[in-house]
């Protein structure tokens, strides 16, 4: 009988030694718009403390542990910001002048951080997954050593002008507010009109909007769906987030194809590399399809505005002849097995 009750005792103890443990919730590095991330608005010195909370706090400490897609998100939001910088900042900062190019200038250098902050986040969890699989790191090292000299650089000069007025360049950035309050009166009025129903295009991870997967021969339709139907027939009304927005989805869908289709496909072979290669006709026709949208915006609102649209039309040409090319391809695949990296 003592037998019995013993084992009584033992079995609920047996059974919690037994339970499987919760699995640990995986790691992922959430993609998000510039607006979404950006630090140049407020003030200077602080900006290694806000560069980090983006870039590198999120992470874990085993940098070798990080997957394929959140270091790709991590790489398209560290374009965005350099983007930023070559593309917002420099020409903003020339066409102003006294405090309000001061306050940009501060912004940038807090932009800088961020950029730099991001590309040496990069290359630690590049060295780490190296090292993890007993590669070498030497030329990944170096380039580490570059930029963050670059990086305490930029710091120090963000703590130089500790208090100084900062200004981004971001759709919600104060610039971008007085720019609003000073448009002419007959723009206000059709954004409040459009306003119950404004246009607004989402970010979303590359996972969410990847075409890969499938079969060959539809490609274009499905980068369509993703990048061109759902925008407004006047693409000159398409405001500055959407725009920021679709630019960094497009990024996300070429850095898929550099960081990921290109290495997996050197790695595989027989049908396993076909398919993939299939994947990747089918990245590229998302990508371009999202090049091509944004420069027919950017044509559409320089027109709107009596700017030079030459340039922005020599380079749609040449991108449109790109798209047209690979969806060509995709077609000639059509039923094909294909396969995505999401």
């Amino acid at each position: 009988m003592g037998r019995f009750t013993l084992l009584a005792l033992l079995v609920p103890v047996l059974a919690v030694f037994a339970a499987p443990v919760p699995s640990k919730r995986a790691f992922s590095f959430q993609l998000k718009s510039y607006d979404q991330f950006q630090i140049s608005d407020g003030v200077a010195g602080n900006a290694k403390a806000k560069a980090n909370a983006v870039f590198v706090d999120p992470f874990p400490t085993d940098l070798s542990t990080v997957d394929a897609a959140s270091l790709s998100n991590l790489n398209t939001m560290r374009k965005a910001a350099e983007a930023a910088e070559t593309g917002k900042f420099n020409p903003q900062i020339a066409a102003a002048s006294g405090a309000a190019a001061d306050a940009l200038q501060v912004g940038k250098i807090q932009n800088k951080v961020l950029k730099l902050t991001g590309e040496v986040q990069a290359l630690k969890i590049k060295i780490a997954q190296a090292a993890a699989k007993k590669k070498d790191t030497s030329s990944l090292e170096s380039s580490l050593k570059t930029e963050q000299t670059k990086l305490s650089n930029n710091i120090a000069l963000d703590v130089k002008s500790k208090g100084d007025t900062s200004k981004g360049v971001a759709a919600s950035s104060a610039s971008a507010k007085v720019k609003a309050v000073k448009a002419p009166a007959k723009t206000s009025t059709k954004a409040a009109t459009a306003a119950p129903g404004a246009f607004s295009f989402a970010l979303l991870d590359y996972s969410q909007f990847q075409i890969s997967d499938g079969v060959a021969g539809q490609a274009e339709a499905e980068a369509n769906r993703v990048f061109v139907d759902g925008f407004p027939a006047d693409l000159s009304t398409v405001d500055a987030t959407s725009l920021d927005n679709l630019q960094t989805m497009r990024e996300a869908a070429e850095e898929a194809e550099t960081a990921q289709f290109n290495p997996q496909i050197a790695a595989a072979s027989g049908a396993a590399a076909d398919t993939l290669q299939v994947g990747k006709i089918k990245n590229k026709v998302l990508k371009l399809t999202g090049e091509v949208q944004v420069l027919k915006i950017k044509i559409a609102q320089a027109a709107a505005a009596g700017k030079d649209t030459a340039a922005l039309e020599s380079k749609l040409v040449a991108e449109q002849k790109k798209l047209s090319n690979n969806i060509a391809t995709d077609v000639k695949r059509a039923g094909d097995a294909s396969k995505g990296v999401a």
